[in-house]
């Protein structure tokens, strides 16, 4: 037994946090890879081996992701192999005599960046590839090898074969699978066939340790984890979560600053769950890796709870409200308080289950307009622009999100104009989280234009030309919404956008989700006292203390306040109950504050959101 595997025999082990994330953070610009900054700038690859080693870290990963043949030839580099990744293990070295620690030097190997085939070709190719790397890992020192973020469990068989057959150091395999979309908490019945044939075939491989890592923030991915525990029972076991989702600000993928206490509470569960190697990937910050290594210092087994809500009875005799006519933008004008209901479009061909809360909310009297989400979570739904028009034949009105992601400035207009004539009315113009491809925010994203540009395109559209300036015939006259944060880190930068939407031609705005009308109130002040256009605020009856901790700390954007945080844990098993009082408080705030509200329904429950509006 090695020294790695007789130390994890004993304990939990904590691993380090996200190394290519802190490069783009801090690295000079002109690099076009982490793995490039090994060469160009190594003091600060030492600087953050060194900082997460300080933090509690036992095992770091050497700066050598993306460094196998086939990605450096990308940027040029294919005949760098040995010197990337023999460089990266000397940093890492380097590091821990700096620190003064015993920590083991993980050799990271990511994933080769091809489309998987599974032809035996492509095998024999991959195996090359693999050895190539794990031979220039090996011969400079590692002491285990971290097979990482591999989404398909095929390539990441093919690579483990490829180590073990050039070298016989302990392996950590891990799988990044793909993000989920659900804000709910997920238990086995939620993990779908596709997921659950993942995890069985990551269970089956014969790697000294199997794991999980990327892809989602710690909130999101435990539940996953699980099964997986469950899958292999006695199994060492690894998590390394992302910090949470990224956003795109100036052309840059941020993660959230997760406070580093989310990360005390995360560490005892894994640990319970079964983690025996417990660190972080994409956004993980060294303070984030001491809250983790703090809290292991005192563990001891124990059990973590998830408490489910009570089934929801949808309310049969709501009260009935006349709509005015003219839809959205009639209702607006007309100084009606409008109220929205937000869905997700599905994940296949079948919108049977969205299309009937839709005529549920049509027919309750309550609803004045479904808003439809675009790809959430940057996952793969049917359009969100199909899904309005089908919507709209069912008598309701719609507002379809639709963001510059997916894309071209040509396939934008193209499919804005079939959507006015199928129907579609209103468009909320959003930037969309980035996808996640790999581990890589924003790898196959389009963004020929951003939120504010989109808005000008529109715009030219209901006056009849293209954004190059040639005239489309009869035009559409879309109403067109923005969405606008008062919680935004740059609060500066969030009202300059503002404006220049207005400017640009947005009639409405759709906010970013809060729990307290400070920040709303002191984003007025800023602007000017009000809004120059009408205002949707968000409204989210959250479900659990659980869920509200994954908000807050991995969602960039929303905060969740400490108050509404210690309602909800106050509250225990009527977590639900509580989650929708302020829910209820929210709506009665917003009457008074703005011209309408969107609710973002419970998630596969969408009609339980009609329980906002029953008298308590």
């Amino acid at each position: 037994m090695t020294r790695f595997l007789e130390r994890l025999s004993q304990g939990v082990i904590v691993a380090d946090g996200g190394m290519g994330s802190m490069i783009h953070q801090l690295a000079d610009p002109g690099f076009h890879v982490p793995d490039q900054v090994n060469l160009t700038q190594p003091d600060l690859v030492l600087k953050i081996h060194v900082r997460f080693l300080r933090a509690g870290a036992r095992l770091i990963e050497t700066n050598s992701f993306g460094s196998n043949r086939m990605r450096l030839a990308r940027i040029g580099l294919a005949d760098q192999v040995s010197a990337i990744n023999g460089k990266a293990v000397k940093l890492a070295r380097e590091a821990r005599e700096i620190a003064g620690v015993d920590a083991f030097i993980g050799g990271s190997i990511g994933p080769s960046g091809l489309r998987i085939d599974r032809s035996d070709d492509q095998r024999a190719h991959l195996d090359g590839l693999f050895r190539e790397q794990a031979l220039a890992l090996d011969d400079r020192g590692v002491d285990l090898f971290v097979l990482e973020t591999f989404t398909s469990p095929w390539e990441l068989q093919t690579a483990l074969a490829a180590v073990k057959a050039v070298s016989g150091l302990p392996v950590v395999a891990q799988l990044a699978l793909p993000p989920g979309d659900e804000w709910s908490e997920p238990d086995d019945a939620d993990v779908d066939a596709e997921t659950l044939r993942d995890l069985e075939a990551l269970a089956a491989l014969d790697a000294d340790v199997i794991g999980l890592n990327c892809s989602m923030g710690p909130g999101q991915l435990i539940p996953y984890f699980k099964r997986l525990a469950a899958l292999a029972p006695g199994r060492p076991l690894a998590l390394q979560p992302n910090s949470g989702l990224p956003r795109r600000e100036g052309g840059r993928f941020i993660y959230p600053s997760t406070e580093p206490g989310y990360y005390t509470a995360f560490a005892r569960e894994a640990a319970d769950a079964g983690a025996r190697v417990i660190g972080g990937c994409c956004g993980t910050t060294p303070e984030q890796i001491k809250a983790i290594a703090d809290a292991l210092a005192e563990w001891r087994p124990g059990s973590a709870q998830v408490v489910v809500g009570p089934p929801v009875v949808v309310p049969a005799d709501a009260p009935r409200k006349a709509s005015a006519p003219g839809g959205l933008a009639g209702k607006l004008a007309a100084g009606q308080f409008v109220v929205s209901m937000q869905v997700d479009p599905p994940k296949g061909t079948s919108s049977d289950m969205v299309l009937e809360a839709c005529r549920t909310f049509r027919d309750s009297g309550l609803v004045d307009v479904v808003d439809v989400n675009s790809n959430p979570m940057a996952r793969l739904h049917m359009d969100a622009l199909w899904m309005s028009a089908r919507i709209q034949r069912e008598g309701v009105d719609t507002i379809a999100h639709y963001t510059p992601r997916d894309a071209s400035l040509m396939g934008i207009q193209g499919n804005l104009l079939g959507a006015w004539e199928a129907g579609v009315r209103n468009v909320l113009v959003i930037t969309g989280d980035p996808s996640m491809v790999r581990g890589e925010p924003g790898a196959v994203d389009v963004y020929q234009t951003d939120a504010i540009g989109m808005v000008r395109a529109i715009r030219r559209l209901n006056e009849g030309r293209d954004v190059f300036g040639n005239t489309v015939g009869e035009a559409p006259d879309f109403t067109i919404g923005v969405a606008v944060n008062p919680n935004a880190p740059d609060l500066d930068r969030e009202l300059d956008r503002y404006k220049a939407k207005i400017d640009a031609g947005a009639q409405f705005a759709m906010t970013q989700v809060f729990f307290e009308w400070g920040c709303w109130e002191r984003f007025l002040d800023r602007l000017g006292g009000r809004s120059p256009i009408p205002v949707l605020v968000a409204v989210w009856p959250l479900t659990s203390h659980r869920l509200a901790l994954r908000l807050h700390h991995e969602v960039p954007g929303i905060i969740v306040p400490d108050p509404v945080l210690a309602r909800l844990e106050r509250a225990g098993p009527k977590a639900r109950d509580e989650g929708f009082a302020i829910g209820r408080e929210m709506l009665a705030g917003a009457r008074e504050r703005a011209e309408g509200v969107y609710v973002i329904a419970p998630f596969k429950r969408p009609v339980a959101a009609l329980e906002l509006f029953e008298e308590r």
